[in-house]
């Protein structure tokens, strides 16, 4: 339902709405609808009725008693709900008191002669329409930019979390890349130190990936890439830390850890990629072996390369010993 444009008109003299209708009707069309009343109080209510149901009232044309407070505080409580309106008083009844607090609290377009003979109403009545029109239009344009900046700003906080996502994840696995690995893992070491508690770090290297890509093609080689990441992902804790720190090079971070359980950790991941049935798109089935590299930290390590190349010692030690090996020092 289209919204109706409205014109009020309160004055407790029958004869001077009569005079107002005639008026105003000469010059409005019929996307304008107007309403007299012989109270502020029923003008009022009405008021509200329009205004939740999506209409504009854009003048009110006022001629009663101001001494009344009743009537004084409906342009106040009007004003509230609509502040846009524009409101046009006859000069009758108006003293320094009451048109300081209707200024103060709420807004007068003008202040006019009863006389509509003398004074040129229809004319009053056009330019307010303009005006208000006018108004109108700047209001949406300012929304309408206002939405757009909104919506820019948003596009830019959706591409910076992206572009953050894109920084810190390895495209291929969606585990942390190397450098948000470090970024994560580091601040533990000292929090270990200083509450004593127990950090271990697994380094896991796929046995044999260059001969899966050689033979399978770097194809398979990624989907046997991705089967690892997800099995050694259902094993390690939401505490622990994965990410990819090589090409087929994996570190975990194990946060409040025993010794026993960094092994633990380390063993299941082993077991659990040699029972994995991977086969390529001819059904061809690849074994997946893996080794692993344990550590713990010690209290001459004082950040994490320490940590990670004594893992990595132990993950060539698993390697030069036959392979699909957990070893630890």
């Amino acid at each position: 339902m289209r919204s109706q444009h409205i014109i009020m008109c309160i004055d407790s003299d029958k004869k001077i709405l009569k005079k107002l209708e005639e008026k105003i009707g000469k010059v409005i069309d019929t996307s304008y609808m107007l309403y007299t009343y012989t109270s502020p109080e029923e003008a009022l209510v009405h008021s509200f009725e329009n205004i939740a149901n999506g209409n504009e009232i854009l003048m009110t044309i006022s001629s009663y008693d101001f001494s009344s407070k009743g009537s004084e505080r409906f342009l106040i409580d009007f004003h509230k709900h609509s502040p846009y309106t524009k409101n046009v008083l006859f000069s009758t009844n108006l003293n320094t008191e009451i048109i300081s607090d209707i200024i103060n609290q709420s807004s007068i377009y003008r202040i006019i002669s009863k006389d509509l003979e003398i004074y040129d109403f229809e004319l009053m009545i056009l330019d307010t329409i303009k005006v208000h029109d006018q108004e109108r239009r700047l209001r949406e344009y300012q929304n309408i930019l206002e939405d757009a900046v909104d919506r820019r700003t948003q596009e830019l906080k959706d591409i910076n979390v992206k572009l953050q996502v894109l920084a810190t994840t390895d495209s291929l696995t969606n585990i942390k890349n190397r450098r948000s690995f470090f970024d994560s893992s580091e601040p533990m070491i000292a929090y270990a130190k200083r509450e004593s508690g127990n950090f271990g770090i697994l380094m896991v290297d796929l046995d044999k990936f260059r001969n899966i890509n050689d033979k399978h093609g770097h194809a398979t080689g990624d989907l046997a890439l991705k089967l690892v990441v997800s099995t050694m992902d259902g094993i390690v804790r939401k505490s622990d830390i994965l990410g990819r720190v090589g090409g087929e090079e994996f570190a975990i971070a194990l946060p409040n850890t025993s010794k026993e359980g960094v092994l633990l950790v380390a063993n299941k991941i082993r077991k659990a990629v040699e029972n994995l049935s991977f086969t390529n798109e001819n059904s061809e089935v690849i074994p997946l072996f893996v080794s692993v590299g344990a550590t713990m930290l010690t209290e001459k390590d004082e950040k994490l390369d320490d940590i990670m190349h004594r893992a990595d010692e132990a993950l060539n030690k698993a390697k030069d010993s036959g392979r699909n090996k957990v070893t630890m020092i």
